[in-house]
Protein backbone atom coordinates (compact mmCIF):
# COMPACT_ATOMS: atom_id res chain seq x y z
CA UNK A 1 0.00 0.00 0.00
CA UNK A 2 0.98 3.49 -0.98
CA UNK A 3 1.88 6.39 1.51
CA UNK A 4 -0.42 8.59 0.49
CA UNK A 5 -3.39 5.53 0.48
CA UNK A 6 -1.86 4.36 3.97
CA UNK A 7 -2.45 8.32 5.33
CA UNK A 8 -5.98 7.97 3.71
CA UNK A 9 -6.67 4.99 5.79
CA UNK A 10 -5.64 6.53 8.79
CA UNK A 11 -7.08 9.67 8.38
CA UNK A 12 -10.34 8.77 7.69
CA UNK A 13 -10.23 6.06 10.69
CA UNK A 14 -9.71 8.51 13.01
CA UNK A 15 -11.98 11.10 12.02
CA UNK A 16 -14.66 8.13 12.45
CA UNK A 17 -13.39 7.30 15.63
CA UNK A 18 -13.81 10.69 16.56
CA UNK A 19 -16.98 10.88 15.69
CA UNK A 20 -17.74 7.71 18.18
CA UNK A 21 -15.85 10.19 20.87
CA UNK A 22 -18.52 12.92 20.36
CA UNK A 23 -21.33 11.45 20.88
CA UNK A 24 -20.36 9.38 23.60
CA UNK A 25 -19.49 13.07 25.14
CA UNK A 26 -23.00 14.35 24.28
CA UNK A 27 -24.34 11.08 25.69
CA UNK A 28 -22.08 11.48 29.52
CA UNK A 29 -22.80 15.34 29.55
CA UNK A 30 -25.51 16.17 27.65
CA UNK A 31 -28.24 13.05 28.20
CA UNK A 32 -26.89 11.74 31.36
CA UNK A 33 -29.17 9.51 32.96
CA UNK A 34 -31.83 10.17 29.70
CA UNK A 35 -29.82 7.93 27.53
CA UNK A 36 -32.11 5.04 25.51
CA UNK A 37 -31.90 1.88 23.80
CA UNK A 38 -31.73 4.26 20.74
CA UNK A 39 -28.07 5.38 21.93
CA UNK A 40 -26.50 2.86 22.48
CA UNK A 41 -27.11 1.55 18.55
CA UNK A 42 -26.04 4.76 17.42
CA UNK A 43 -22.75 4.17 19.13
CA UNK A 44 -22.79 0.43 17.74
CA UNK A 45 -23.12 1.51 14.39
CA UNK A 46 -20.43 4.00 14.62
CA UNK A 47 -18.38 1.63 15.33
CA UNK A 48 -19.43 -0.36 12.74
CA UNK A 49 -18.62 2.71 10.12
CA UNK A 50 -14.80 2.52 11.45
CA UNK A 51 -14.81 -1.07 10.00
CA UNK A 52 -16.35 -0.78 6.75
CA UNK A 53 -14.31 2.28 6.51
CA UNK A 54 -11.04 0.44 6.72
CA UNK A 55 -12.28 -2.56 4.75
CA UNK A 56 -13.49 -0.21 2.46
CA UNK A 57 -9.69 1.38 2.21
CA UNK A 58 -7.97 -1.48 1.68
CA UNK A 59 -10.23 -3.01 -0.88
CA UNK A 60 -10.35 -0.13 -3.10
CA UNK A 61 -6.39 0.21 -2.94
CA UNK A 62 -6.51 -3.13 -5.10
CA UNK A 63 -5.18 -2.98 -8.68
CA UNK A 64 -7.98 -3.45 -10.44
CA UNK A 65 -10.27 -1.06 -7.93
CA UNK A 66 -7.27 2.17 -9.40
CA UNK A 67 -7.37 0.94 -13.06
CA UNK A 68 -10.63 -0.07 -13.61
CA UNK A 69 -12.87 1.96 -11.63
CA UNK A 70 -13.86 5.71 -12.16
CA UNK A 71 -11.06 7.63 -10.13
CA UNK A 72 -13.45 9.90 -8.96
CA UNK A 73 -15.91 6.96 -7.22
CA UNK A 74 -12.69 4.96 -5.96
CA UNK A 75 -11.93 8.33 -3.93
CA UNK A 76 -15.64 8.81 -2.95
CA UNK A 77 -15.54 5.24 -1.67
CA UNK A 78 -12.40 6.12 0.82
CA UNK A 79 -13.95 8.91 2.02
CA UNK A 80 -17.83 7.84 2.11
CA UNK A 81 -17.85 6.50 5.60
CA UNK A 82 -15.79 9.35 7.49
CA UNK A 83 -18.86 11.92 5.36
CA UNK A 84 -21.25 9.42 6.68
CA UNK A 85 -19.89 8.68 10.32
CA UNK A 86 -20.20 12.94 10.54
CA UNK A 87 -23.46 13.53 8.92
CA UNK A 88 -24.71 10.93 10.84
CA UNK A 89 -23.74 12.16 14.27
CA UNK A 90 -24.62 15.15 13.65
CA UNK A 91 -28.58 14.41 12.90
CA UNK A 92 -28.98 12.14 15.63
CA UNK A 93 -27.49 14.69 18.53
CA UNK A 94 -29.76 17.18 16.51
CA UNK A 95 -32.75 14.63 17.09
CA UNK A 96 -31.92 14.04 20.96
CA UNK A 97 -32.20 17.70 21.25
CA UNK A 98 -35.06 19.11 18.75
CA UNK A 99 -37.41 15.41 19.02
CA UNK A 100 -39.89 16.95 17.41
CA UNK A 101 -37.65 18.58 14.47
CA UNK A 102 -38.37 17.33 10.84
CA UNK A 103 -34.55 18.30 9.95
CA UNK A 104 -33.32 14.77 10.61
CA UNK A 105 -35.85 13.20 7.57
CA UNK A 106 -35.24 16.09 5.21
CA UNK A 107 -31.09 15.91 6.07
CA UNK A 108 -31.23 12.00 5.43
CA UNK A 109 -33.16 12.20 2.09
CA UNK A 110 -30.75 15.07 0.40
CA UNK A 111 -28.04 13.11 1.83
CA UNK A 112 -29.12 10.05 0.29
CA UNK A 113 -29.86 11.88 -2.73
CA UNK A 114 -26.54 13.61 -3.60
CA UNK A 115 -24.80 10.15 -3.13
CA UNK A 116 -26.81 9.03 -5.56
CA UNK A 117 -26.70 11.92 -8.37
CA UNK A 118 -23.11 12.13 -7.60
CA UNK A 119 -22.61 7.95 -8.49
CA UNK A 120 -25.07 7.76 -11.18
CA UNK A 121 -22.94 10.58 -12.86
CA UNK A 122 -19.43 8.73 -12.49
CA UNK A 123 -21.19 5.16 -13.53
CA UNK A 124 -20.64 5.08 -16.93
CA UNK A 125 -17.35 5.81 -16.55
CA UNK A 126 -16.45 2.40 -14.80
CA UNK A 127 -14.97 -0.18 -16.71
CA UNK A 128 -15.42 -3.86 -16.21
CA UNK A 129 -14.82 -4.88 -12.40
CA UNK A 130 -16.00 -6.91 -9.70
CA UNK A 131 -15.55 -4.12 -7.15
CA UNK A 132 -17.10 -1.10 -8.05
CA UNK A 133 -20.57 -0.44 -9.66
CA UNK A 134 -23.18 -2.93 -10.10
CA UNK A 135 -22.20 -6.56 -8.59
CA UNK A 136 -24.34 -8.24 -11.48
CA UNK A 137 -22.00 -11.58 -12.00
CA UNK A 138 -23.46 -11.97 -15.15
CA UNK A 139 -22.18 -8.76 -16.40
CA UNK A 140 -18.91 -9.74 -15.39
CA UNK A 141 -18.05 -11.65 -18.57
CA UNK A 142 -19.62 -9.36 -21.04
CA UNK A 143 -17.81 -6.11 -21.64
CA UNK A 144 -20.94 -4.10 -23.74
CA UNK A 145 -23.45 -5.14 -21.21
CA UNK A 146 -21.86 -3.83 -18.38
CA UNK A 147 -21.38 -0.61 -20.36
CA UNK A 148 -24.88 -0.41 -21.79
CA UNK A 149 -26.28 -1.25 -18.02
CA UNK A 150 -23.91 1.36 -16.14
CA UNK A 151 -24.93 3.57 -18.71
CA UNK A 152 -28.94 3.42 -18.35
CA UNK A 153 -28.32 3.22 -14.42
CA UNK A 154 -26.09 6.32 -14.26
CA UNK A 155 -29.59 7.84 -15.80
CA UNK A 156 -31.61 6.19 -13.17
CA UNK A 157 -29.41 6.81 -9.90
CA UNK A 158 -29.27 10.67 -11.17
CA UNK A 159 -33.11 10.63 -11.60
CA UNK A 160 -33.60 8.38 -7.97
CA UNK A 161 -31.37 11.10 -6.47
CA UNK A 162 -33.33 13.98 -7.81
CA UNK A 163 -36.63 11.76 -6.55
CA UNK A 164 -35.72 11.84 -3.03
CA UNK A 165 -34.67 15.81 -2.48
CA UNK A 166 -37.49 16.82 -4.51
CA UNK A 167 -39.92 14.88 -2.16
CA UNK A 168 -38.85 17.30 0.26
CA UNK A 169 -41.15 19.71 -1.50
CA UNK A 170 -44.32 17.60 -2.10
CA UNK A 171 -45.46 15.75 0.89
CA UNK A 172 -47.44 12.94 -1.33
CA UNK A 173 -44.50 11.92 -3.37
CA UNK A 174 -42.88 10.60 0.66
CA UNK A 175 -45.74 7.51 -0.27
CA UNK A 176 -43.99 6.67 -3.40
CA UNK A 177 -40.45 7.31 -3.21
CA UNK A 178 -39.35 4.71 -1.57
CA UNK A 179 -40.32 1.86 -3.59
CA UNK A 180 -39.54 4.40 -6.63
CA UNK A 181 -36.35 4.82 -5.41
CA UNK A 182 -35.61 1.18 -5.04
CA UNK A 183 -37.22 0.45 -8.85
CA UNK A 184 -34.86 3.08 -10.47
CA UNK A 185 -31.46 2.24 -8.71
CA UNK A 186 -31.93 -1.21 -8.16
CA UNK A 187 -34.72 -3.13 -10.36
CA UNK A 188 -34.55 -0.98 -13.47
CA UNK A 189 -30.75 -1.85 -14.10
CA UNK A 190 -31.23 -5.82 -12.82
CA UNK A 191 -34.04 -6.71 -15.64
CA UNK A 192 -32.14 -4.27 -18.25
CA UNK A 193 -29.05 -6.47 -17.38
CA UNK A 194 -30.74 -9.84 -17.85
CA UNK A 195 -32.60 -8.77 -20.93
CA UNK A 196 -29.34 -7.73 -22.35
CA UNK A 197 -27.67 -11.03 -21.42
CA UNK A 198 -30.78 -12.96 -22.76
CA UNK A 199 -30.95 -10.83 -25.98
CA UNK A 200 -27.37 -11.98 -26.44
CA UNK A 201 -27.60 -16.06 -25.70
CA UNK A 202 -30.47 -15.65 -28.39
Amino acid sequence: MRKKDKNTLLITTLICACTVIIYGIFCHFYLAERILTQDFYVGLFLLAIIIFNIILNIGLNFTVCKKRGAKFLVRLGKWIMPFTSLFFVIISIHSRIFPDSLFTDSAVYVFVGLVFIVSGNYFPKNQMNPYIGLKFPWLLHDEKSWDKTHRLAGYTWILAGFLCIFQLFISPLKIVIIPLVIILVGILPLVYSLMLVYMKRR
